[in-house]
């Protein structure tokens, strides 16, 4: 088997954005790359073939590079015959750190790769692909993982934005051709709204999810419910291994509501009028797509979530209470300019001239041409510093007081020591 320039290995993949690692691939290829994906297949966190793959298209597939495999398999082909460069994904996984560290010691190039601005463990890989600098702040201050100080021992911190927050949509399930297919799908009126609805796990039982299905129907709007990743992989693996929210069922199913099909949460973000959103990542997803968000207020992490809001605060309507979602329903919808959703893009993405695909790339093609033996960071300092102009009050407020007064100190005295 020859072996590919880059490899890509995802062992925890969201069914509802795999696709957009297809995209990637094809822009690897168009630049003269050979690229191989692997997919694990299976609980608890793989895919499921014929749900979130037609099977009729894995010959197709296997001839362009993309390999659908159990998880053992995966790592198996990883390891046998690495790659100029693996890629991999990073999410918490008992199974990177030790595939990382065998291809690093084989003289492989490694690098992971993050799938949201606040989220990304690190697991030993020599390059970092991040969306932005405040997720090293996310990881370091905020979350305080431990494998974070391990940061030091990469050879790059590339700032790309984020492949997985590109409006891509999945046409290897579906292919809508316009909203009222959609709707025709999921039994919606294409007269009336569509209010994506985001839940997440604070909202699993708790009696707001009640209250947002309410006021949508009161409103005589279409609920479209896109459930959260893991409760996907509930659904496709029937519990085994997962069940995020310890419901023994999906939120859909406790409050009698139908989900859209995960390969069609995409679609979602694209025919929908607006999103109803409390604690969860994807407000920041929704300036991408350029659609309007009405923000729920959330009694946890509230200062976390409020500095998250005050990023997407130019094209997002905050409420006080779940009470004020039916008066803002029966009104007419938020309207925001083109420049107010460019706003908060910059604000979650450095370079916002150039789409996170070509950024990628082009951190892909950095990598392979920097020498393997290249010398590591090697300084928590210099890391930091990296996200210390970002961090506003608002956003250094999310964190707990101790952790605050650390902040603020060691900012400052690495701003004195120049």
């Amino acid at each position: 088997m020859k072996t590919p320039d880059v490899r890509i290995v995802w062992l925890n993949v969201h069914g509802g954005v795999f696709h957009k690692l297809l995209t990637l691939h094809e822009r690897l290829t168009a630049r003269g790359l050979s690229c191989e994906l692997l997919f694990s297949v299976g609980p608890p966190r793989g895919l499921k073939i014929g749900v979130d793959v037609p099977e009729a298209l894995l010959p197709e597939l296997t001839d362009r590079g993309i390999h659908f495999l159990s998880r053992p398999e995966v790592l198996r082909r990883a390891e046998e015959t690495p790659a100029r460069l693996t890629i991999t994904d990073a999410h918490q996984d008992a199974d990177l750190p030790g595939l990382i560290s065998g291809l690093r010691g084989r003289g492989a190039r490694t690098a992971q790769m993050a799938t949201l601005l606040g989220d990304f463990t690190y697991h030993g890989a020599a390059h970092v692909l991040m969306q932005h600098p405040l997720t090293l702040f996310f990881e370091m201050e905020y979350n305080r993982t431990p494998e974070s100080r391990a940061l030091v021992q990469a050879q790059s911190v590339q700032f790309t934005g984020n492949i997985f927050f590109e409006p891509t949509v999945n046409r290897l399930v579906n292919d809508y051709p316009d909203r009222e297919a959609f709707c025709s799908r999921y039994g919606f009126d294409p007269a009336r709204p569509l209010y994506l609805w985001l839940p997440n796990s604070i909202d699993a039982r708790s009696d707001s999810y009640g209250q947002v299905v309410r006021a949508v129907a009161e409103a005589g709007a279409n609920l479209v419910v896109k459930l959260h990743p893991w409760e996907y992989a509930f659904k496709k693996h029937g519990g085994e291994g997962v069940d995020p929210w310890g419901l023994g069922r999906t939120t859909d199913e406790l409050w009698s509501v139908r989900a859209v099909d995960e390969t069609d949460g995409a679609w979602a973000f694209r025919f929908c009028d607006m999103a109803l959103v409390r604690a969860s990542a994807t407000i920041q997803e929704l300036p991408f797509w350029e659609k309007p968000c009405a923000l729920l207020p959330s009694a946890t992490y509230a200062k976390l979530i409020n500095a998250q809001t005050q990023m997407v605060r130019t094209c997002s309507v905050p409420l006080s209470g779940v009470d004020e979602l039916a008066s803002l329903l029966s009104g007419p919808l938020p309207h925001f300019r083109q420049e107010d959703y460019a706003t908060a893009r910059h604000r979650l993405r450095q370079d916002i001239s150039r789409d996170a695909y070509e950024q990628t790339v082009e951190a892909v093609l950095r990598i392979l041409a920097s020498p393997a033996d290249a010398p590591v960071l090697g300084s928590l300092r210099d890391i930091k510093r990296l996200y210390d102009p970002y961090v506003d009050w608002t956003l250094a407020c999310s964190l707990r007081p101790l952790r605050l007064a650390r902040f603020l100190l060691s900012r400052a005295l690495r701003s004195m020591a120049g």
